[in-house]
């Protein structure tokens, strides 16, 4: 398949598309509905869904949506648009403030063809974007990974929930200096990208595309490493069915230790 051009804009009208997330379900945890938490997380999800569709639906530019809450259409042709309107949608609705929504533009219906990637922290309002070529930022700075570290040192974060065996990543758990889970897996490979994580290991091969694609697009472009569904730089078709095992590192030192203890 032919790759899709892309424009200009795109960076803006993605920010442009997270803020409007941002606003709506800000608005809606602001006046705490009185309904349980599955009921206030489903509603979070359609807002955030529907924030993304009407911005893109303005633009007027055709482009296919791959959204973790469904795909889409606007027009005929165009670029794919990846999405998870609300990652960290169980933090969202329980005032834990870890989440984001998570954006990301390629020419290709394929992880390789990301070309931009936005993510917004829906509490604090922080960017996070990268362009292909030319690097990742986190608002006005330029994101770096931290230096190599033994995992004896490191700072590691983990996805290890929803029953998910234990048993593959005990080394880490017993190996690693520092551990951490947001339950946001965009944020988490973010704060790999930009120093604050030495690493970031989900192995539970449960994780959507649609949450990681902007993030990885970061992480590469900031220095740093990763091995999806068992390849360097694994590319992964943009879909809602497609699932991924991770390990994403600051340095490729880190990473095969990483790998070394987990084979």
């Amino acid at each position: 398949m032919e790759p899709v051009k892309l424009g200009t804009g795109w960076t803006q009208i993605l920010l442009e598309a997270a803020e409007n997330v941002r606003s709506g379900v800000r608005s809606t945890i602001l006046n705490r509905p009185s309904m349980g938490v599955q009921e206030l997380k489903d509603l979070l999800d359609a807002e955030a869904q529907q924030a993304i569709r009407k911005t893109l639906k303005d633009v007027g530019e055709p482009v296919h949506v791959i959204s973790e809450e469904g795909d889409y259409s606007i027009g005929e042709g165009g670029p794919y648009i990846v999405a998870d309107p609300v990652d960290g949608t169980t933090n969202l609705a329980k005032g834990i403030p870890l989440a984001v929504t998570s954006l990301a533009i390629s020419e290709t219906p394929q992880l390789s063809g990301v070309r931009i990637g936005v993510i917004l922290d829906l509490y604090t309002g922080e960017t996070y974007r990268a362009e292909m070529g030319r690097g990742s930022w986190r608002g006005g700075q330029r994101m770096t990974p931290s230096g190599p570290k033994l995992l004896n040192d490191a700072l590691v974060s983990m996805d290890i929930s929803k029953g998910h065996p234990l048993e593959p990543m005990e080394p880490i758990i017993q190996r690693a200096r520092y551990l951490r889970q947001y339950g946001c897996s965009a944020l988490s490979i973010c704060h790999v990208a930009s120093g604050i994580m030495d690493a970031h290991v989900d192995l539970r091969g449960t994780l959507r595309i649609t949450d990681a694609a902007a993030a990885l697009l970061m992480l590469k472009e900031a220095g740093g490493v990763y091995i999806a569904n068992g390849e360097m730089n694994g590319d992964i078709e943009l879909s809602r069915e497609s699932r991924l095992t991770l390990i994403a590192a600051s340095n490729l030192g880190t990473l095969e230790e990483i790998l070394d203890n987990v084979s």
